[in-house]
């Protein structure tokens, strides 16, 4: 399986929203703050996806803050492409032009083209204006200038790319060299098919400034490794539905830092270098109890958020003072083994939280629905959110942010 578009989590724990916050944005977004400017998209030559990219988790699109008044903009460019000469037959080339943004005027500074391989995530964003940009299996380093520079190619195919909150953390994850599987006597007879050979996931941690590596395992999947820190946070099973909530440095001892009550597997999503959300299951309903705690075992808020909604994504600012969280809204319940197509979706539903308080500043509703995210940004500092919407780029100055619990 290739890079997810935008990886996923847990089925049980798709897409929470705060249920009152969140409801009143979802009824009322067009009432709420109006932009304090506006950059029409059309002009700059795109083009909204047809529905098929609504449901397919696909990339054709990415929104970032390069500072706070330049906006990176990219998107696919529609149109036939010419096979290039012994390119693989299951490419899927697409055309990604991109675009820098002067605010508030939408003054272009800089535009280019890049020519990617498949529909998989191809975009992150790294520290002080600078971005990752992913061409197969190499990823390079960018900024305004829009000019690609090496930073990482692997051998084999990249299964996942993940930034730390504070972007001095990158984790690659790329598929093994096939291995064949031991046999107990190479002349024993063969039972129904072969066995498969095996290719486990390497995952590399590199520091994303110097690529000095800093550890690495082996696995038989990508997984998700929510680094925080110098470290990275795991669930422990308990007893009686508890689960201990560990911090695990790269180097040093482990320790628990809180525990809590779930029905599931509790999923945790790391904020900032100091802040993890930890997602729980209550043993009744579907909505899911998510606390926000440190490193030091504070619980800094929690709050109930609602289930039904699919397919989430965040953005977190560089400083850690604030995410943005963007949910698919369905029009009926979904189990875990429902199907989904264009005709269940209703809204795509985004809003920016104070990473210190769990309060909600703002919630708008993204147009065209994009279902891989990445059409909305937080700038590095946390006052400013551009959102793609109504045929332009919308964005709105935040007030400062609240430090106290």
């Amino acid at each position: 399986m290739g890079l997810r578009a935008v990886r996923m989590l847990p089925v049980f724990l798709a897409a929470l929203l705060c249920v009152s916050q969140f409801a009143r944005g979802e009824k009322n977004n067009d009432s709420g703050p109006k932009p304090d400017f506006r950059i029409p998209i059309a002009p700059l030559g795109y083009i909204a996806p047809s529905s098929f990219y609504l449901t397919a988790r696909l990339s054709s699109i990415s929104l970032d803050f390069i500072d706070k008044d330049h906006l990176l903009f990219t998107f696919r460019m529609p149109g036939l492409m010419k096979r290039l000469p012994n390119d693989p037959p299951d490419d899927e080339d697409q055309m990604i032009h991109a675009i820098v943004l002067e605010l508030p005027d939408g003054k272009v500074m800089a535009e280019a083209d890049w020519r990617m391989h498949d529909r998989s995530r191809y975009m992150w964003r790294l520290a002080d204006g600078h971005f990752l940009v992913r061409e197969r299996s190499s990823l390079y380093l960018t900024d305004s200038s829009l000019e690609l520079h090496p930073y990482i190619s692997v051998d084999t195919a990249l299964e996942s790319v993940q930034i730390s909150p504070d972007r001095k953390l990158i984790v690659v994850e790329a598929e093994g060299k096939k291995q064949k599987p031991e046999t107990v006597a190479s002349t024993a007879p063969t039972l129904g098919d072969p066995p498969p050979e095996s290719k486990p996931v390497q995952i590399l941690i590199l520091r994303s400034e110097t690529r000095t590596l800093i550890a690495r395992a082996e696995t038989l999947n990508a997984v998700e490794i929510p680094m925080v820190g110098e470290g990275r946070i795991e669930a422990i099973p308990g007893n009686q539905n508890r689960w201990l909530i560990r911090y695990l440095p790269f180097h040093g001892d482990a320790r628990t830092i809180t525990q809590v009550e779930s029905a599931c597997h509790p999923t945790e999503e790391t904020m900032s270098s100091n802040v993890t959300l930890v997602m729980t299951c209550p043993r009744s309903g579907d909505d899911h109890q998510v606390f926000a705690v440190t490193l030091d075992g504070r619980t800094l808020w929690q709050q109930r958020w609602e289930s039904r909604y699919i397919w989430p994504t965040f953005q977190l600012t560089q400083d850690g003072s604030r995410f943005a969280y963007s949910s698919l809204q369905v029009n009926h319940p979904v189990g875990i083994m429902d199907p989904i197509d264009e005709t269940n979706i209703a809204n795509q539903m985004v809003g920016v939280f104070d990473t210190q308080t769990g309060q909600l500043r703002l919630v708008k509703n993204a147009t065209p629905i994009l279902s891989a995210g990445q059409n909305y940004a937080l700038s590095p500092d946390g006052l400013r959110f551009a959102v793609l919407r109504q045929g332009a780029i919308e964005v709105y100055d935040l007030p400062p942010g609240s430090s106290a619990p």
